[in-house]
């Protein structure tokens, strides 16, 4: 996969711990710049003190121990934090009146449209291997 220079990317330093043929296990370490960064609410990719992320093997140049930067497009996780965040919560939401407006009694409006929420997850992890495809990480070997 070519990766577009000019697009705009979040980016951690890492390590590498594992290469396999298919991919590349990268040890994140925890930067102290991670708590002044703007988008360190809604980060979760790398919120974690230590965090294993792995990385399609494409054939870069790399070996267990090698420092590099692993790298997500920013739009990717925004989409991310929508998929995640805010279309459940428009989802129930919009359910909820929906039901209301259609003069369900309001504990079954609540309960279905929170129950919505389970439905709406259980979707996520169906197609999760699609996701995984379009969520991925890559890295740039360190100079």
């Amino acid at each position: 996969m070519l990766h577009n220079k000019n697009v705009s990317c979040s980016s951690r330093s890492g390590l590498v711990l594992k290469i396999t043929d298919d991919k590349i296990a990268v040890n994140i370490i925890n930067m102290a710049a991670c708590a002044a960064c703007h988008a360190s609410i809604v980060c979760t990719a790398f919120e974690q003190k230590e965090k294993i992320v792995y990385v399609p093997n494409t054939g870069q140049q790399v070996r267990a121990g090698d420092e590099v930067e692993v790298k997500m497009q920013t739009s990717m996780g925004l989409t991310a934090v929508m998929l995640a965040y805010l279309l459940p919560l428009a989802v129930v939401v919009v359910l909820l009146i929906v039901l209301s407006a259609a003069n369900i009694e309001e504990y079954l409006a609540g309960t279905l449209a929170l129950s919505s929420l389970g439905l709406y997850y259980l979707v996520i992890y169906l197609i999760r291997n699609k996701l995984k495809k379009q969520f991925s990480f890559y890295i740039e070997t360190r100079k």
